[in-house]
């Protein structure tokens, strides 16, 4: 399972907004790992693993089948999944369930409303989270191997999508 969660982390983290539907996939594999910790408990890894990608199968082909509803439900999922990250690694004071609530809210806010950065933000945030937290290091390393990623990732995305958009933009203005 830890090699399948780099894998998913570093894809997100590098190529989130590019592939839509590997930002859904990766949220639902994300949230299939999380949740087959929690409620699979005492079962195989294979098992885990196998809950894990069928959700992560289900968020690709909600990416492709549903386009404006999945992006609600991404936004909600990666917002919920990163904010209950944020909420374990600064052991917020708030009960356990609020942080993933308002991480679920405003992420769908926010991809809804501001589509390409946000989706920059979130694929960098979850790849990051979902890295930092397969890394087995003392504090407060995993808080800055986060925050390194996190860096990393919306630097690399932000960059491609900037190359993207400045040949679009060139056309308009010719």
């Amino acid at each position: 399972m830890l090699v399948a969660n780099w894998v998913v982390g570093i894809a997100l983290l590098l190529f989130g907004r590019r592939l839509f539907w590997l930002f859904l996939a990766g949220t639902g594999f994300a949230i299939g790992a999380w949740l087959s910790v929690v409620f699979l408990e005492g079962q195989s890894d294979s098992v885990k693993l196998g809950a894990a990608i069928a959700l992560g199968v289900l968020g690709a082909l909600v990416a492709f089948k549903a386009q404006k509803m999945a992006v609600g439900l991404g936004g909600f999922l990666a917002g919920a999944y990163v904010g209950n990250a944020l909420w374990m690694a600064f052991q917020f004071p708030v009960p356990g369930w609020v942080a993933p609530l308002v991480g679920g809210v405003v992420g769908a806010i926010l991809l809804a409303a501001l589509f390409n950065w946000t989706l920059i933000a979130l694929s960098s945030l979850l790849g990051a989270a979902v890295v930092y937290q397969n890394v087995a290091l003392a504090p407060p390393w995993p808080v800055v191997v986060f925050l390194g990623l996190l860096v990393l990732g919306l630097s690399v995305q932000s960059r491609q999508y900037a190359r993207r958009k400045a040949p679009a933009e060139k056309k308009k203005s010719e």
